[in-house]
């Protein structure tokens, strides 16, 4: 099963009372259904006009409404696809939380360095509070973002792909992130290293959602999971590490729907007012959400609250 991970807008703080939300969507791809869904990205892709292509790579802010409504139709057909989208609200009424946030993360991971931690050494945590600190808010807060996508799409997998269809596509798993940077920078360095923590950081607030479905013997709770406290837990180490990577779009027709999705996503959202048409995509859209029926938008928000832990994260 591969997971592929897109944005849509950028990640720069909103005006003090002003909502602004950016996107980072998720795209669940089981191995069964790739070969299929591939043919008929291609056929699709072959339809778009040239004012749809920047550079020679298809892009999803280019495309026609008329054609969101065709790849809609081509997900639709495709029902063991599915989406997680995260919707991340930047507004706040102080905006130098962001400009602050990779200063005091620094700092929390360093007062924590005499906290036992299985997750990284003290030289490991010394090393990731340095580059955090050399963040920009804005990128800290999408690196951010793209862990609580990777934690929404865990949680997905284990409520929505429990059924013994997709026993031979939990192993492996992996995640593929789309490539912003050069191999080997800061944000890459970063997201690598401090992505565990902070799920296992989370998840130690707001336990994952598993489905009842998952009883010991399931395939998913026998490669991956463990008892904690008298509760499944997914050892997330253990389904991703080595797992995850990061690809250029212009060589990945994951990432090129992955990107088509999420600006989709993000032009259904904004067109509240109902004047551009594509609120009548929401629909559809819903039916391809995999997150939980009672929170389908996935709405998040930076918050100024921190807490000395292991010191992995914020």
């Amino acid at each position: 099963m591969q997971i592929y991970f897109d944005e849509s807008g950028d990640f720069n703080p909103s005006e003090p009372g002003r909502p602004k939300f950016r996107f980072v969507v998720g795209l669940i791809i089981p191995e069964t259904a790739a070969s299929a869904l591939h043919n008929d990205f291609d056929w699709f892709v072959r339809k778009l006009s040239p004012a749809e292509f920047a550079r020679g790579e298809p892009k999803g802010s280019l495309l026609s409404l008329p054609n969101r409504m065709v790849l809609l139709e081509i997900l639709k057909a495709h029902r063991e696809v599915m989406l997680v989208p995260t919707s991340v609200n930047l507004a706040y009424e102080d905006p130098r939380m962001f400009s602050d946030a990779p200063t005091r993360i620094r700092s929390l991971i360093e007062c924590g360095l005499h906290v036992k931690s299985s997750l990284m050494t003290v030289e490991e945590r010394k090393l990731l509070a340095r580059r955090i600190g050399r963040l920009s808010g804005p990128v800290l807060v999408r690196l951010i973002s793209y862990g609580i996508a990777v934690l929404k799409t865990i949680e997905a997998i284990a409520c929505r792909y429990f059924c013994e269809c997709f026993y031979s596509s939990y192993e492996p798993i992996q995640v593929i992130f789309d490539k912003t940077v050069k191999s080997g920078a800061r944000e890459e360095l970063v997201l690598r290293d401090a992505l565990f923590g902070w799920i296992e950081q989370w998840t130690h607030r707001a336990p994952m959602k598993i489905s009842a479905n998952l009883g010991e013997s399931h395939p998913l709770v026998c490669l991956y999971a463990r008892q904690e406290s008298g509760r499944w837990v997914f050892d997330l180490r253990k389904m991703l590490g080595g797992k995850t990577s990061f690809e250029d779009s212009r060589h990945s027709w994951q990432l090129q729907l992955a990107d088509f999705v999420a600006n989709t996503w993000a032009h259904t959202l904004a067109d509240h007012d109902l004047k551009r048409g594509f609120h009548s995509l929401f629909r559809d859209l819903h039916r391809k959400n995999a997150l939980p029926d009672e929170t389908p938008l996935g709405v998040v928000a930076p918050t100024d609250r921190t807490e000395v832990g292991s010191g992995v994260g914020p």
